[in-house]
């Protein structure tokens, strides 16, 4: 307890002598952060053939938790961002329960009004197929009720449109030029992926650049790549870790009375080796992709054609790292029958548990699920996929969205035989703001969504043969009923059936054996309940779901989860 005082008086002292210097140097310091209150009463059912009489039915847990940053300008220059964190998990009394940690640290400013830099924590991305958070799994437009539990996986991992969070130092600085090439910029960023033990685990450092050029308002031209290498001298190993990715890519624009035409293309290549074993590590392969996209303005429509071909070898880790971690465990019920097996985790755990996310890039290929995308796993950047894909896009001013896309792709490399695995999907979301197209004055809208996947390899011999379908389709509702309260509902359901072979892999990601999986297991989860919105960033919601996981093949034993949990979020 005395510690816990210690700590929150240093914390005040430091704030204190913020607030002191900016009243006598009259610099500009502003307060940022958030606050957030979650309680959860959890029930699980398991149906197996003998009663689980070990298990605990229910559970209650939750916390509260206090983000205070403070942002300080001490001239028109530099900016200095640091991020305090205050836990107290429901269940601990008289501060026994209550943690204390820095969630981010970061400095950046501009020298000679040329340069720009940024030191410590950093949100980067680059291209899809050099560094890029592709949220492979990720149900599109989820319904509002589910979506909510997402954006507090969002803020945990610091998910902000495809980026990675790095910890390290970023560099921008560019050009503009009188004639032939309007601008030319230069971004470079050097990130710690790993600290050393100074025993057998090395530094592993991520460098990386972006060059682009805009030769004019209709082309544009980059260079991009990374090189991952682990520090010589930080451990007594002699081998080391190796990812080197570099592309290409050019986009064209044009502009006609009522039709924007864009051809983009990006196009490289990888390398991956570690020293100590060269010869049985190094993978080198290549990648296209590009399309055409042509909007009609005034129709508010855009469609999309292009090719895909990512060779069998290609490896990027700043683009081939997923955000879900399936091989970790669920924050709650992680255990079930007599047993105590590991449970399987259900469409609730990924929408709702952020400890299952990743907050980085990893060096190691993650597993895949079948369940949940097993078309594009690692997003446009799977490695063995070659194909064509379309996609419309429209969007009308009467409140109407709708976004379907199709991919046709087959492997380039047959796996543990010459034959190939054929791969589509076709997905279809759309959100309807029914209150402008009937013309009410309170919110009133709906989501759906349909997202199919089939995976077949046809072959004269009966163990060569793969059929695997996966179908996940979504819909939901969010209503205002009174000035800003609003009931919401919705429904996600996932249902997998047939074989695949997936491939168990060496630590240079390379096959070392193929194991026929076989599924027939479907998915439900649904939810209701109201929110009270404060304004537009102060909410408290109430919701009631309702998870099914039912496995017609009997390997693992049913179960029924059922939660009713309160949220109260805050950003200031």
């Amino acid at each position: 307890m005395k510690k816990n005082i210690s700590y929150i008086l240093t914390v005040a002292a430091f704030v204190l002598c913020i607030a002191t210097a900016q009243a006598q140097q009259k610099r500009t310091v502003q307060f940022i952060g958030g606050a957030r209150s979650f309680m959860a009463n959890n029930q699980i059912s398991v149906q197996d053939t003998i009663p689980d009489t070990t298990t605990v039915k229910r559970n209650t847990g939750g916390y509260a938790l206090l983000d205070l940053g403070v942002n300080i300008k001490p001239n028109k220059n530099t900016e200095i961002l640091g991020m305090f964190r205050i836990t107290n998990n429901y269940g601990g009394f008289w501060g026994s329960g209550v943690t204390f940690g820095v969630r981010q640290l970061s400095l950046k400013g501009v020298v000679g009004d040329v340069v720009r830099y940024q030191v410590g924590d950093m949100n980067i991305k680059q291209t899809p197929f050099t560094l890029y958070n592709h949220n492979a799994d990720r149900i599109d437009s989820l319904p509002v009720i589910f979506d909510l539990q997402q954006d507090i996986v969002k803020y945990e991992r610091f998910y902000q449109k495809n980026t990675w969070r790095q910890q390290g130092v970023n560099v921008d600085f560019g050009f503009k030029f009188a004639k032939y090439i309007q601008e030319l910029n230069f971004t470079g960023y050097t990130t710690r992926l790993q600290a050393t033990d100074f025993g057998a685990i090395p530094d592993r450092l991520m460098s990386g650049a972006t060059v682009g050029l805009m030769q004019s308002k209709h082309l544009k031209l980059g260079f991009n790549g990374f090189y991952v290498h682990d520090l010589r001298g930080t451990t007594p190993d002699t081998s080391h870790y190796n990812n080197t990715v570099q592309s290409v890519n050019v986009a064209y624009i044009k502009d006609l009375k009522n039709l924007r035409l864009e051809a983009k293309a990006e196009t490289g290549n990888s390398q991956v080796f570690t020293t100590k074993n060269y010869q049985a590590s190094y993978l080198s392969d290549y990648f296209i992709h590009a399309y055409v996209n042509i909007a009609l303005i005034e129709q508010n429509i855009s469609f999309t054609g292009g090719y895909l071909d990512v060779g069998p070898d290609f490896r990027s880790i700043g683009a081939q790292s997923k955000n879900v971690n399936y091989a970790a465990t669920p924050n709650f019920y992680n255990r079930y029958t007599n047993k105590q097996i590991n449970r399987p985790l259900g469409v609730l755990d990924i929408i709702r548990n952020d400890n299952l996310y990743s907050a980085g890039v990893s060096t190691q290929l993650m597993p895949q699920n079948a369940v949940y995308n097993n078309v594009m796993p690692f997003g446009i950047a799977t490695f063995n996929r070659a194909g064509f894909f379309g996609k419309i896009n429209y969007r009308s001013p009467k409140g109407i969205t709708v976004n379907a896309e199709h991919f046709s792709l087959s492997e380039i490399r047959g796996q543990g035989t010459l034959k190939l695995k054929q791969f589509t999907q076709n997905k279809v979301v759309s959100v309807l703001d029914l209150n402008k197209l009937l013309g009410f004055e309170k919110m009133f809208k709906v989501q759906l969504g349909v997202n199919y996947q089939t995976t077949n390899r046809n072959s004269d011999f009966e163990g060569e043969k793969v059929a695997l379908n996966s179908m996940q389709y979504h819909a939901g509702f969010e209503v205002e009923v009174l000035s800003k309260i609003d009931v919401l509902g919705g429904l996600v359901a996932m249902n997998t059936k047939g074989n695949d072979f997936f491939a168990d892999r060496n630590e240079y990601s390379t096959v070392s054996f193929l194991t026929n999986q076989q599924y027939n297991l479907a998915q439900q989860l649904m939810a209701f309940g109201t929110r009270c919105r404060f304004n537009e960033r102060i909410y408290l919601c109430a919701m009631y779901q309702m998870q099914s996981y039912n496995d017609r093949t009997e390997t693992l034993p049913s179960y029924n989860v059922n939660q009713f949990s309160i949220i109260y979020n805050m950003t200031f």
